[in-house]
């Protein structure tokens, strides 16, 4: 048994190097101090393991409350499995369409922007959500998905999900990370594939 817990014991280690770090603690900072004359509206402030994001909110059906913290999920559109509303029709194009959206709010010069993004990125999965202005950029961010989204690196956008399991604090849409910093899982599995052979050969001879 210790021969095999030898054995196995740098496989485990390799792993957990190598595998991506899916959680982060988030604390919520505040809103933007634009409403839609009901609600606050994006850009709102989140931290992420202690640094400084600027977040899109997507989730109209869940709530948060400011100086509240929660574990969650960062996420990229080729993991998407523990993503709030993987039960919504289309959900991967949706998704899309929001990391799109963000990069419009990050761009975007007036409060009437700002609300009609927030508003389409509400209603892409909560189709009773406030709708003002938001018409315009539902259109915009489907052709934008039809052409590729042009001169935009989806790759560098995270969606914030609760943890499973966990109370779900309303999710959110954050950028600015190194393409490369979640590489593909594919390349994972080919190597534990070989460090799992690698074990099985050692422990025979």
């Amino acid at each position: 048994m210790r021969k095999l817990i030898n054995t196995l014991a740098p496989l485990v280690m390799a792993l957990a190097i190598l595998s991506p770090v899916w959680a982060a603690s988030v604390r919520f900072e505040g809103v933007s101090g634009v409403t839609d004359g009901t609600y606050s509206v994006s850009p709102y402030r989140i931290k992420v393991d202690g640094a400084d994001f600027p977040a899109l909110c997507y989730d109209f059906q869940h709530s948060v409350s400011g100086g509240q913290t929660w574990q969650a999920n960062l996420l990229t559109l080729t993991d998407l499995s523990l993503a709030y509303f993987t039960g919504v029709a289309g959900y991967q194009e949706k998704y899309a369409e929001e990391m799109w959206l963000y990069s419009q709010l990050m761009t975007a010069s007036d409060d009437a922007a700002r609300v009609g993004i927030q508003h389409a990125a509400w209603l892409l999965f909560t189709p009773g959500a406030p709708s003002s202005g938001a018409a315009a950029w539902l259109a915009a961010a489907a052709a934008a998905r039809l052409a590729g989204f042009p001169g935009v690196d989806l790759s560098t956008y995270r969606v914030v999900n609760s943890l499973p399991g966990a109370p779900q604090v309303q999710g959110f849409i954050i950028g600015g990370f190194p393409p490369a910093s979640i590489p593909e899982p594919a390349p994972y599995v080919a190597t534990g594939a070989g460090l799992v052979l690698l074990a099985v050969w050692k422990r025979r001879r």
